[in-house]
Protein backbone atom coordinates (compact mmCIF):
# COMPACT_ATOMS: atom_id res chain seq x y z
CA UNK A 1 0.00 0.00 0.00
CA UNK A 2 1.28 3.26 -0.90
CA UNK A 3 2.50 5.78 1.61
CA UNK A 4 0.80 9.46 1.74
CA UNK A 5 2.64 12.17 0.19
CA UNK A 6 -0.78 14.79 0.11
CA UNK A 7 -3.62 15.25 1.86
CA UNK A 8 -6.59 13.47 0.43
CA UNK A 9 -10.54 13.94 1.45
CA UNK A 10 -11.60 15.82 4.30
CA UNK A 11 -12.07 13.57 7.35
CA UNK A 12 -15.81 11.96 8.07
CA UNK A 13 -17.14 13.14 11.99
CA UNK A 14 -17.18 10.60 14.41
CA UNK A 15 -21.43 10.87 15.72
CA UNK A 16 -20.25 12.11 19.11
CA UNK A 17 -17.57 14.44 17.99
CA UNK A 18 -18.82 17.21 19.73
CA UNK A 19 -20.24 16.01 22.31
CA UNK A 20 -18.41 17.63 24.85
CA UNK A 21 -18.05 20.81 22.93
CA UNK A 22 -19.46 24.42 24.56
CA UNK A 23 -19.45 27.68 21.97
CA UNK A 24 -15.90 28.52 23.72
CA UNK A 25 -13.64 25.76 22.24
CA UNK A 26 -15.55 25.45 18.84
CA UNK A 27 -12.59 27.16 17.08
CA UNK A 28 -9.80 24.84 18.94
CA UNK A 29 -11.86 21.90 17.36
CA UNK A 30 -12.52 23.66 13.86
CA UNK A 31 -8.83 24.09 13.33
CA UNK A 32 -8.07 20.03 13.79
CA UNK A 33 -11.39 19.51 11.60
CA UNK A 34 -10.39 21.42 9.07
CA UNK A 35 -7.51 20.41 7.03
CA UNK A 36 -7.24 24.28 5.12
CA UNK A 37 -6.87 25.67 8.44
CA UNK A 38 -3.43 27.60 8.79
CA UNK A 39 -3.31 26.14 12.08
CA UNK A 40 -4.19 23.06 11.67
CA UNK A 41 -0.66 21.04 11.23
CA UNK A 42 0.10 23.48 14.77
CA UNK A 43 -2.86 21.93 16.86
CA UNK A 44 -2.01 18.43 15.79
CA UNK A 45 1.55 18.74 17.13
CA UNK A 46 -0.10 20.35 20.20
CA UNK A 47 -2.63 17.51 20.29
CA UNK A 48 0.73 14.98 19.93
CA UNK A 49 2.75 16.84 22.75
CA UNK A 50 0.07 16.88 25.17
CA UNK A 51 -0.53 13.34 24.59
CA UNK A 52 3.36 12.89 25.17
CA UNK A 53 3.48 15.18 28.52
CA UNK A 54 0.40 12.83 29.98
CA UNK A 55 2.69 9.64 29.34
CA UNK A 56 5.60 10.96 30.86
CA UNK A 57 3.73 11.72 33.94
CA UNK A 58 2.20 8.61 34.04
CA UNK A 59 4.99 6.36 33.15
CA UNK A 60 7.23 8.84 35.96
CA UNK A 61 4.19 8.72 38.93
CA UNK A 62 4.17 4.72 38.10
CA UNK A 63 7.63 4.58 38.35
CA UNK A 64 8.02 6.59 41.69
CA UNK A 65 4.81 4.67 43.58
CA UNK A 66 6.68 1.53 41.95
CA UNK A 67 10.22 2.34 43.94
CA UNK A 68 8.87 3.87 46.83
CA UNK A 69 6.15 2.23 47.82
CA UNK A 70 5.92 -1.10 46.07
CA UNK A 71 2.74 0.36 44.18
CA UNK A 72 1.06 0.83 41.09
CA UNK A 73 -1.13 3.99 40.00
CA UNK A 74 -4.18 1.27 39.91
CA UNK A 75 -3.63 0.41 43.63
CA UNK A 76 -2.79 3.54 44.90
CA UNK A 77 -5.96 5.08 43.17
CA UNK A 78 -8.13 2.69 45.06
CA UNK A 79 -6.16 3.57 48.32
CA UNK A 80 -7.19 6.96 47.57
CA UNK A 81 -11.35 5.73 46.84
CA UNK A 82 -10.91 3.75 50.25
CA UNK A 83 -9.60 6.59 52.04
CA UNK A 84 -12.50 9.24 50.73
CA UNK A 85 -15.90 6.36 51.45
CA UNK A 86 -18.13 5.96 54.30
CA UNK A 87 -16.20 3.75 56.79
CA UNK A 88 -12.90 3.21 54.63
CA UNK A 89 -14.77 0.62 52.63
CA UNK A 90 -15.90 0.45 49.12
CA UNK A 91 -17.28 -2.90 47.28
CA UNK A 92 -14.90 -4.12 44.20
CA UNK A 93 -17.66 -2.83 41.30
CA UNK A 94 -17.71 0.62 42.73
CA UNK A 95 -14.25 1.11 42.53
CA UNK A 96 -14.31 -0.66 39.17
CA UNK A 97 -16.70 1.92 38.17
CA UNK A 98 -15.69 5.00 40.02
CA UNK A 99 -12.33 4.37 38.40
CA UNK A 100 -13.19 3.30 34.76
CA UNK A 101 -11.73 -0.64 34.48
CA UNK A 102 -13.04 -4.00 34.39
CA UNK A 103 -13.76 -5.47 37.80
CA UNK A 104 -11.28 -8.29 36.69
CA UNK A 105 -8.29 -5.58 36.63
CA UNK A 106 -9.76 -4.52 40.39
CA UNK A 107 -9.78 -7.98 41.63
CA UNK A 108 -6.38 -8.50 40.28
CA UNK A 109 -4.87 -5.69 42.46
CA UNK A 110 -6.25 -6.56 45.37
CA UNK A 111 -4.28 -9.74 46.94
CA UNK A 112 -1.15 -7.66 47.21
CA UNK A 113 -2.65 -4.82 48.76
CA UNK A 114 -4.48 -7.62 51.40
CA UNK A 115 -1.01 -9.38 51.74
CA UNK A 116 0.44 -6.08 52.40
CA UNK A 117 -2.26 -5.77 55.09
CA UNK A 118 -2.69 -2.17 53.22
CA UNK A 119 -6.88 -3.32 52.67
CA UNK A 120 -9.21 -6.18 54.48
CA UNK A 121 -11.38 -8.43 52.11
CA UNK A 122 -14.94 -9.23 53.20
CA UNK A 123 -17.11 -11.68 50.87
CA UNK A 124 -20.86 -10.81 51.36
CA UNK A 125 -22.10 -14.10 52.97
CA UNK A 126 -25.57 -13.69 51.19
CA UNK A 127 -23.46 -13.61 47.93
CA UNK A 128 -20.01 -14.22 47.50
CA UNK A 129 -19.66 -12.67 44.37
CA UNK A 130 -19.93 -8.99 46.30
CA UNK A 131 -16.38 -8.42 47.76
CA UNK A 132 -16.08 -5.15 50.28
CA UNK A 133 -12.42 -3.69 50.61
CA UNK A 134 -11.74 -1.68 54.10
CA UNK A 135 -8.83 0.45 54.43
CA UNK A 136 -6.39 -0.52 57.66
CA UNK A 137 -4.15 1.72 59.47
CA UNK A 138 -1.61 0.12 57.69
CA UNK A 139 -3.04 1.58 54.55
CA UNK A 140 -3.64 4.83 55.80
CA UNK A 141 0.43 4.81 56.34
CA UNK A 142 0.64 3.91 52.93
CA UNK A 143 -1.21 6.67 51.34
CA UNK A 144 0.75 9.13 53.45
CA UNK A 145 4.18 7.59 52.34
CA UNK A 146 2.78 7.52 48.69
CA UNK A 147 1.44 11.33 48.94
CA UNK A 148 5.10 12.52 50.15
CA UNK A 149 6.63 10.95 47.34
CA UNK A 150 4.13 11.60 44.47
CA UNK A 151 4.00 15.33 45.86
CA UNK A 152 7.75 15.27 45.74
CA UNK A 153 7.70 14.83 42.21
CA UNK A 154 5.11 16.43 41.04
CA UNK A 155 6.58 19.90 42.96
CA UNK A 156 9.95 19.71 40.53
CA UNK A 157 7.83 19.36 38.04
CA UNK A 158 5.36 22.13 38.80
CA UNK A 159 8.25 24.49 39.01
CA UNK A 160 8.50 24.06 34.85
CA UNK A 161 5.18 25.92 34.44
CA UNK A 162 4.20 29.48 34.50
CA UNK A 163 1.82 31.05 37.37
CA UNK A 164 -0.83 31.30 34.43
CA UNK A 165 -0.46 27.50 33.69
CA UNK A 166 -0.23 26.02 37.18
CA UNK A 167 -2.98 27.90 37.99
CA UNK A 168 -5.31 26.84 35.12
CA UNK A 169 -3.56 23.23 35.56
CA UNK A 170 -4.93 23.18 39.16
CA UNK A 171 -8.71 24.54 38.06
CA UNK A 172 -9.27 21.96 35.58
CA UNK A 173 -8.03 19.52 38.16
CA UNK A 174 -10.21 20.38 40.80
CA UNK A 175 -12.96 20.12 37.72
CA UNK A 176 -12.15 17.11 36.83
CA UNK A 177 -11.92 15.13 40.16
CA UNK A 178 -14.97 16.98 40.89
CA UNK A 179 -16.92 15.85 37.78
CA UNK A 180 -15.31 11.79 37.74
CA UNK A 181 -16.31 11.31 41.83
CA UNK A 182 -12.33 11.52 43.03
CA UNK A 183 -12.68 14.72 44.81
CA UNK A 184 -9.97 14.63 48.21
CA UNK A 185 -10.78 17.14 50.39
CA UNK A 186 -8.80 18.00 53.44
CA UNK A 187 -9.50 20.92 55.82
CA UNK A 188 -12.44 21.86 53.50
CA UNK A 189 -9.84 22.56 50.41
CA UNK A 190 -8.88 20.30 47.56
CA UNK A 191 -5.82 18.43 48.03
CA UNK A 192 -4.22 19.54 44.74
CA UNK A 193 -1.66 17.03 44.09
CA UNK A 194 -3.52 14.08 44.27
CA UNK A 195 -6.23 16.34 42.19
CA UNK A 196 -3.47 16.52 39.46
CA UNK A 197 -2.76 12.89 39.37
CA UNK A 198 -5.74 11.57 39.07
CA UNK A 199 -6.83 13.87 36.36
CA UNK A 200 -3.62 12.73 34.56
CA UNK A 201 -5.35 9.29 35.14
CA UNK A 202 -8.51 10.21 33.82
CA UNK A 203 -7.90 11.87 30.80
CA UNK A 204 -5.45 8.72 29.61
CA UNK A 205 -8.43 6.60 30.84
CA UNK A 206 -10.91 8.65 28.29
CA UNK A 207 -8.71 8.53 25.72
CA UNK A 208 -8.72 4.94 25.68
CA UNK A 209 -11.80 4.75 25.67
CA UNK A 210 -12.35 6.65 22.92
CA UNK A 211 -9.35 5.15 20.73
CA UNK A 212 -11.06 1.76 21.35
CA UNK A 213 -13.95 2.57 19.43
CA UNK A 214 -11.74 2.60 16.39
CA UNK A 215 -9.75 -0.50 17.53
CA UNK A 216 -6.41 1.27 18.51
CA UNK A 217 -4.61 2.11 21.60
CA UNK A 218 -2.73 5.23 22.49
CA UNK A 219 0.82 4.23 21.72
CA UNK A 220 -0.84 3.39 18.20
CA UNK A 221 -2.18 6.93 17.60
CA UNK A 222 0.40 8.77 19.26
CA UNK A 223 2.73 6.59 16.47
CA UNK A 224 0.34 7.35 13.61
CA UNK A 225 0.89 11.27 14.55
CA UNK A 226 3.75 11.09 15.13
CA UNK A 227 4.38 10.22 11.58
CA UNK A 228 1.67 12.59 10.83
CA UNK A 229 4.03 15.21 11.74
CA UNK A 230 7.44 13.92 10.77
CA UNK A 231 6.55 12.77 7.61
CA UNK A 232 7.34 9.98 4.89
CA UNK A 233 11.19 8.93 5.46
CA UNK A 234 11.03 8.46 9.25
CA UNK A 235 12.30 5.30 11.06
CA UNK A 236 11.20 3.66 13.94
CA UNK A 237 14.15 5.15 16.17
CA UNK A 238 13.16 8.52 15.26
CA UNK A 239 9.49 7.81 16.34
CA UNK A 240 10.27 6.52 19.54
CA UNK A 241 12.68 9.35 20.29
CA UNK A 242 10.20 12.17 19.11
CA UNK A 243 7.58 10.52 21.61
CA UNK A 244 10.55 9.70 24.23
CA UNK A 245 10.07 6.36 24.61
CA UNK A 246 12.58 3.32 23.95
CA UNK A 247 12.90 1.89 20.53
CA UNK A 248 11.30 -1.33 22.01
CA UNK A 249 8.35 0.50 23.09
CA UNK A 250 7.06 1.28 19.15
CA UNK A 251 7.75 -2.62 17.81
CA UNK A 252 4.20 -4.26 18.17
CA UNK A 253 2.46 -1.32 17.62
CA UNK A 254 4.16 -0.54 14.48
CA UNK A 255 3.98 -4.31 13.31
CA UNK A 256 -0.18 -3.67 14.53
CA UNK A 257 -0.65 -0.62 12.91
CA UNK A 258 1.20 -2.02 9.56
CA UNK A 259 -1.18 -5.11 9.88
CA UNK A 260 -4.26 -2.39 9.88
CA UNK A 261 -2.73 -1.09 6.43
CA UNK A 262 -1.95 2.28 8.38
CA UNK A 263 1.50 2.74 7.59
CA UNK A 264 3.93 1.83 5.13
CA UNK A 265 7.46 0.35 5.33
CA UNK A 266 10.03 0.44 2.75
CA UNK A 267 14.23 -0.01 2.83
CA UNK A 268 15.98 2.79 3.19
CA UNK A 269 17.94 3.70 0.23
CA UNK A 270 20.22 5.14 1.74
CA UNK A 271 20.82 2.53 4.64
CA UNK A 272 19.08 -0.93 3.44
CA UNK A 273 19.43 -2.49 7.18
CA UNK A 274 16.36 0.30 8.31
CA UNK A 275 13.53 0.80 6.60
CA UNK A 276 11.38 4.13 6.26
CA UNK A 277 8.23 4.72 7.50
CA UNK A 278 5.25 6.84 6.61
CA UNK A 279 1.07 6.91 6.89
CA UNK A 280 -1.09 5.33 4.33
CA UNK A 281 -4.26 7.09 2.98
CA UNK A 282 -6.10 5.32 5.17
CA UNK A 283 -3.56 5.70 8.25
CA UNK A 284 -3.47 9.67 7.14
CA UNK A 285 -7.11 9.70 6.72
CA UNK A 286 -7.73 8.16 10.75
CA UNK A 287 -5.37 10.61 12.13
CA UNK A 288 -7.13 13.25 10.54
CA UNK A 289 -10.63 11.69 11.99
CA UNK A 290 -9.43 11.12 15.45
CA UNK A 291 -7.42 14.53 16.31
CA UNK A 292 -10.58 16.12 17.32
CA UNK A 293 -12.15 13.28 18.83
CA UNK A 294 -9.37 12.60 21.04
CA UNK A 295 -9.24 16.55 21.72
CA UNK A 296 -13.04 15.85 22.86
CA UNK A 297 -11.54 13.48 25.62
CA UNK A 298 -9.56 16.24 27.35
CA UNK A 299 -12.85 18.23 27.14
CA UNK A 300 -14.77 15.55 28.78
CA UNK A 301 -11.95 15.14 31.82
CA UNK A 302 -12.11 18.67 32.77
CA UNK A 303 -14.95 20.33 30.67
CA UNK A 304 -12.22 23.47 30.32
CA UNK A 305 -13.69 26.49 28.19
CA UNK A 306 -11.28 27.82 25.37
CA UNK A 307 -9.01 29.83 27.03
CA UNK A 308 -7.97 26.90 30.01
CA UNK A 309 -7.95 24.33 26.70
CA UNK A 310 -4.93 26.80 24.59
CA UNK A 311 -3.03 27.42 28.81
CA UNK A 312 -2.77 23.55 29.19
CA UNK A 313 -2.03 22.62 25.38
CA UNK A 314 1.31 25.24 25.75
CA UNK A 315 2.05 24.44 28.82
CA UNK A 316 1.88 20.65 27.19
CA UNK A 317 4.34 22.43 24.02
CA UNK A 318 6.44 24.17 26.63
CA UNK A 319 7.51 21.10 28.79
CA UNK A 320 7.95 19.08 25.53
CA UNK A 321 10.34 21.90 24.38
CA UNK A 322 12.15 21.94 27.48
CA UNK A 323 12.52 17.60 28.02
CA UNK A 324 14.12 17.65 24.52
CA UNK A 325 17.07 19.89 25.57
CA UNK A 326 16.88 19.01 29.62
CA UNK A 327 15.78 15.43 30.32
CA UNK A 328 13.19 16.92 32.66
CA UNK A 329 11.62 13.50 33.45
CA UNK A 330 14.86 11.11 33.40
Amino acid sequence: MNAVKTPGAAPTAAADAAAWNSSGTDAHRRRLEDRSDPGHFSAIEGESDYLTVMNLLFKSISQVLAERCSLTTLQYRMLLRLLGAEGHTLRTTDLAENLRVGASTVSAAVPKLVEDRFVTRAEDPNDMRVVSLTLTEAGLDEIDKADFHVGEFLQCYWRNLTPEQLQAAFASSTNAVTLHNAKRLENGAFRLDTAFFDTVMISRTLTSARLADFGLNTSMYRILVALRILGLGTTASQVAKYLFLKSSDVTAPLKALESKGLISKERNSENRRTKSLGLTQKGWDLVEELAPIVYDALLETCHSNEEAVQIHLQAARDVVARERGAALFS
